[in-house]
């Protein structure tokens, strides 16, 4: 375990190629940085990380981000921002359940769910989507969000909260509990 060190938030967007984790985690290296945490992706040919970073005390972050900047134009990325971490942002906030949605693509899905996980208090821990195009019929979308919904929340109220998505959005939409992750 490394010593206490602060946290910035790196995140990082541009066409995809071989060689950007490579690249950013070179000058990581060079710095002392420890990556804690990641999610990265690549979307439709784009390519977007985030990490949250361990700082050692005493880093010069005006030169992390300089050298993190000279990596990004080198590789062409399009955004690449480097803030610090709230500590109160640190919290871990754990999903408690996913809600998988299903159906004909059509502009709004994602909105609806996301306001009506809201209005229920509920916390999207993660949200992925994807795009089904087959020959000649309509494309088909899928979304799945993981949640934390609050200990007051009841799975009913829930699961009556996600049928209006199924009856407006004329998609197949389904709960399930998580159970404790392992990793």
């Amino acid at each position: 375990m490394l010593d206490a060190m602060a946290q910035l938030a790196l995140s990082a967007v541009g066409r995809d190629r071989p060689g950007i984790v490579a690249a950013a985690t070179a000058v990581l290296l060079r710095h002392g940085v420890n990556v804690e945490d990641s999610r990265m992706a690549i979307l439709r040919g784009h390519f977007a990380m985030t990490l949250i970073l361990g700082v050692p005390e005493g880093a010069d972050r005006v030169s992390l981000k300089a050298d993190l900047d000279a990596a990004a134009a080198e590789l062409g990325l399009e955004a690449l921002t480097l803030s610090a971490v709230e500590s109160h942002a640190a919290e871990a906030v754990e999903p408690t359940h996913m809600v998988s949605i299903y159906g004909v693509d059509h502009p709004g899905i994602v909105h609806h769910a996301a306001r009506v996980l809201a209005e229920q208090g509920a916390n999207i821990t993660d949200l992925q989507t994807r795009l089904a195009e087959g020959d000649g019929e309509p494309a088909l979308y899928a979304l799945a969000i993981e949640v934390a919904a609050p200990p007051e929340l009841d799975t009913a109220t829930l699961d009556a909260a996600l049928a209006e998505i199924a009856a407006s959005e004329v998609v197949d939409v389904s709960l399930r509990e998580l159970g404790a992750d392992a990793l």
